[in-house]
């Protein structure tokens, strides 16, 4: 009797489970067991005690339905019975450029989708029988051996590019010539001067375009966002991101660097959190004698003492995870990049990817949540959107900004021999676009996420964002 008194006693106190259905990316959560939490927003985010031990332990779990509402209250993508449903609207015809295993997990990530919402119509590679073999797989009509053929290819509404970082550029400006909308793998460029020329070119000619930070569009980004909103963690003072993992020298610089690769990850982020500009920027780091950077501790301060601390590196693993710490509570994200769990002090909430039983393979971990970038391009398009709210081009061109900041104070690349930086937030050289291997099909963060265990203002539709919480 003694020990089971002593037993209740000590047990966590963490709440019971329960059930949400999920209505993100759009955030719309309702919980079943509580009235007072019935409220919806566009936007989402959650909170717990970093310092206290019990967090980290098993916990109660609540499970959310991941669903795929569109802007349109009466064109919405539901659930039934384990399938999706389609909703009004043409079909988006994606063409693929180039055939990569990140392109296949994309194949693998809209065959989960609605078939009236996308299909995958052409694609290129630069031997023939790496795009046939691709077409065989997911069943697709037109097969090319040249970027240009496919951007004249009629049949093409939008184009996913994933090529080696370097080339990111010069077939967005391709693609864009032809009138084809964009969604690019990240980064969007390799400097602030070609994000600028790029999106000033989409701009012009009235196309969609964005980078492709699909983390942005998971639904635990967007709870993460909704929680925020609601106070639940307090004031946010800090956010702290760690990625590393060794990888290759060879292999790390087709790719801009560690920085490059995956210190955006943090950047995003902290920006996601925190909806302003950095005040000021601090950086640390190593630089291999190509003058490509291995390591890098990165601050961004905010206003009201707020900070972001992000560490990466490609010399060794670190914890690979963001924490996200508020006055009254703090969250928990492992694999910050591709998040299914936010850990909090009283329960983990889950947003386990769609498919179920299934679920299609996939090269890398979690790619499949990249359906719910694929729908949020196919919503902006159907409203004549050039940008998506989920990271726009404000947020490509600071992302850009901040990059060339921390490589011209680390010495990278062009900016090894130059001794007097003046003004880096404001002058910033262009770095030459070099174009390695167009063989190289994968990306070295999509080789890491597998690894892993299993110029304008951000205050964008902030107000908004808080009226529309404040209206549900």
């Amino acid at each position: 009797m003694f020990k089971l008194i002593t037993y209740f006693k000590s047990r966590s106190k963490k709440l019971g489970v329960r059930c949400y259905q999920n209505h993100l990316p759009t955030g719309h959560a309702t919980r079943s067991a509580s009235s007072s939490d019935v409220r919806r927003s566009r936007f989402g985010f959650v909170g717990c005690d970093i310092g206290d031990h019990n967090m980290w332990r098993p916990r109660p779990r609540q499970l959310h339905i991941n669903r795929f509402p569109s802007s349109k209250a009466d064109s919405k993508a539901s659930l039934e019975r384990g399938e999706w449903v389609a909703t009004e609207g043409p079909t988006l015809r994606w063409g693929i450029a180039p055939v990569s295993l990140m392109a296949d997990d994309f194949a693998a990530a809209l065959s989960v989708l609605p078939e009236q919402h996308h299909r995958i119509v052409s694609c290129v590679a630069a031997y023939q029988s790496h795009a046939l073999a691709f077409a065989e797989r997911h069943q697709v009509e037109n097969v090319y051996t040249s970027f240009e053929d496919l951007a004249k290819c009629p049949n093409v509404d939008v184009v996913y590019i994933s090529p080696l970082n370097p080339q990111h550029s010069e077939l967005c400006h391709l693609m864009l010539n032809h009138d084809k909308h964009v969604l690019c793998e990240k980064p969007l460029c390799m400097t602030e001067e070609q994000v600028t020329k790029l999106l000033e070119k989409a701009r012009a000619r009235g196309l969609f375009l964005m980078e492709g930070m699909w983390p942005r569009c998971v639904p635990a980004y967007h709870y993460l966002r909704h929680q925020i909103l609601r106070n639940r963690l307090g004031e946010i003072q800090q956010v702290h991101c760690t990625l590393g993992l060794p990888v290759s020298q060879g292999r790390l610089g087709l790719y801009g660097g560690v920085t490059n690769d995956f210190g955006v990850y943090g950047m995003q982020l902290a920006l996601w959190v925190f909806r302003e500009v950095p005040r000021c920027l601090k950086v640390s780091g190593r630089v291999n004698s190509e003058h490509v950077d291995v390591a890098a501790d990165i601050e961004l301060c905010f206003t009201r003492g707020k900070r972001a601390i992000i560490e990466v590196s490609s010399e060794k693993k670190l914890d690979n995870q963001a924490v996200i710490q508020g006055k009254d509570g703090s969250i928990k994200m492992n694999n910050y990049w591709c998040p299914t769990r936010l850990i909090t002090e009283e329960v983990d909430y889950e947003f386990p990817l769609p498919g179920g039983d299934q679920m299609p393979p996939t090269h890398y971990h979690n790619r499949l949540g990249m359906c719910y970038e694929a729908e949020e391009v196919r919503n902006c398009i159907q409203k004549g959107s050039m940008e998506s709210n989920d990271f726009s081009h404000n947020e490509s061109l600071l992302l850009a900004n901040l990059m060339d900041t921390i490589h011209a104070e680390l010495g990278v690349g062009e900016f090894a021999n130059r001794s007097d930086v003046s003004d880096l937030q404001r002058q910033i050289e262009n770095v030459q676009d070099i174009v390695k291997d167009p063989e190289e099909l994968a990306s070295e963060t999509c080789r890491v996420v597998e690894d892993v265990s299993m110029g304008g203002s951000l205050e964008i539709n902030q107000q908004v964002e808080k009226d529309q919480v404040k209206g549900h």
